[in-house]
């Protein structure tokens, strides 16, 4: 009878092993029919009375709660900032078009996405006073978790993205995105793990794969953005290429096919890559996802690709080129630090968390400044090309009406490149103690606060920022009164 039992319960044992392994699947359904006009996209979001002449772009970076605080404070201060615009005054968080964000910043962008001005009732307790960091390890050490923790496909972001999903997102996906139809068009990133290179959590590059992201959790996507190597495992997705009739856009296949060329090395890795993704097959079935911070510590790549690029799926350049833009606004918020550490003290060998979040932000930030000037070298390049043109028009008007040219007439582009970064604050003792925040889940209150005051204090004291206010006879409330 005792060897009945012991049977039975290895059989029942088995069984549920078996069942973890088959329930942990990637949480990205597929698409039925490749349809480009469907979808979380840019073009397909209701404006309202947001204007695309005044362009907002806004990126978040990461470094947990100290990032997601940060992020937060500026978003109230653009709550709080007020411009004259369209012979009105209106927030200028009304005019924001897109958010870009990486890891700790991915989590204040996909609130404001899914619920809109409720973040500024909701979020501080769901998120930012919240002891996250010690509710995830509590899950980890959860014996009722173990057994989908043993699962083969399953991690501790995966356990990680359902706490989110219950916790602070309160079940909403993409669908519920897509429901608002409201601007910003919000853009979480994640890191391809296997080819380095930013992974978009929109509708297009979903389309590679033949999945629908409507399907997909923000607390999904979130995770995998934040999704820190070490501590945090990569999320897995399923990629059911070829099964949905998706095409390539025209540019892709020239784009690699001019490999040889090497006349435009970043468009043609571009098109290998979504060539890559989308191979049917598929070549690779699964798509596994790490944090944003690896391929991008700022969050601006993707729309340093928008303003430079026709080929991006929601490309600035074309709509500067397209006369729609006359203000481009970037405002980065960086809460990148430079913490005191003993390393260099001693000559023992590094320990193996020291260098994996070495290698992982080091680098990359020291890159920062460099991404801040090819932005603006970008959009000085277009426009020096209206400049030369309008050289061209009235030179040749001067010979004579026989010789005018019939080209259209130049347009030019004010941009306004805002940064809010510790490295700005004023005072050496205050700067230090921001520099050495740590990259947590956790952070006390008080702190916490102390982020989002300075979010706003640096927002208001940046030259370019300053400058676009003058240009819209804006204010920002120094103390929270009306302007």
């Amino acid at each position: 009878m005792r060897a009945v039992i012991v049977a039975r319960l290895a059989l029942a044992g088995c069984a549920l092993l078996l069942a973890a392994c088959a329930s942990f699947t990637p949480g990205n359904p597929p698409l039925a029919k490749y349809a480009p006009d469907t979808g979380y996209r840019f073009e397909r979001l209701d404006q309202g009375d947001n204007s695309d002449e005044l362009f907002v772009i806004v990126s978040f970076s990461g470094g947990g709660t100290r990032a997601a605080a940060l992020a937060y404070g500026v978003l109230e201060a653009l709550r709080d900032t007020v411009i004259a615009w369209r012979g009105r005054k209106v927030a200028l968080l009304d005019e924001v078009d897109v958010i870009s964000s990486i890891s700790g910043g991915s989590f204040p962008a996909a609130y404001y996405a899914l619920r809109g001005g409720k973040i500024f009732d909701e979020f501080q307790d769901r998120f930012l006073y919240r002891r996250v960091q010690s509710d995830l390890i509590g899950q980890v050490l959860s014996p009722a978790n173990w057994l989908k923790l043993a699962a083969p496909a399953y991690g501790r972001s995966d356990l990680a993205a359902e706490f989110y999903d219950r916790e602070v997102f309160g079940g909403g996906t993409y669908a519920d995105v897509i429901a608002r139809n409201r601007r910003p068009f919000v853009v979480l990133n994640a890191t391809d793990m296997t080819t380095g290179t930013q992974f978009a959590f929109i509708q297009d590059q979903f389309d590679l794969m033949c999945s629908d992201l409507a399907g997909v959790p923000l607390a999904r996507a979130a995770a995998s953005s934040s999704a820190f190597p070490g501590g945090l495992t990569a999320l897995t997705f399923r990629n059911y290429a070829g099964s949905c009739g998706y095409r390539q856009p025209p540019w892709v296949q020239l784009a690699a096919d001019d490999h040889a060329s090497r006349a435009n090395r970043s468009r043609t890795a571009r098109a290998e890559n979504r060539l890559s993704l989308a191979a049917e097959g598929p070549a690779r079935p699964y798509i596994h996802l790490t944090d944003g911070g690896v391929a991008d510590n700022i969050g601006l790549r993707g729309p340093l690709d928008a303003i430079s690029s026709t080929n991006h799926p929601w490309s600035v350049l074309r709509m500067m080129n397209n006369r729609k833009i006359d203000k481009l606004v970037v405002i980065v918020v960086n809460a990148a630090t430079s913490p005191a550490t003993d390393r260099d003290q001693a000559a023992s060998v590094p320990g193996l968390i020291d260098t994996l979040a070495t290698a992982a932000t080091v680098p990359l930030d020291n890159y920062t400044a460099d991404t801040l000037d090819l932005l603006t070298a970008t959009v000085n390049q277009f426009n020096e090309e209206a400049r030369l043109v309008e050289g061209c028009r009235k030179i040749s008007a001067r010979q004579g009406p026989q010789c005018a040219l019939d080209i259209p007439a130049p347009h030019k582009v004010e941009l306004y490149p805002v940064q809010v970064a510790f490295e700005y604050i004023a005072s050496a003792e205050e700067r230090s103690w921001f520099k050495n925040l740590p990259t947590t889940f956790e952070l006390p209150r008080e702190t916490v606060d102390r982020l989002r005051i300075v979010g706003r204090r640096l927002l208001a004291q940046d030259p370019k920022f300053r400058e676009l206010m003058k240009a819209l006879d804006g204010c920002l409330p120094a103390n929270g009164q009306a302007c």
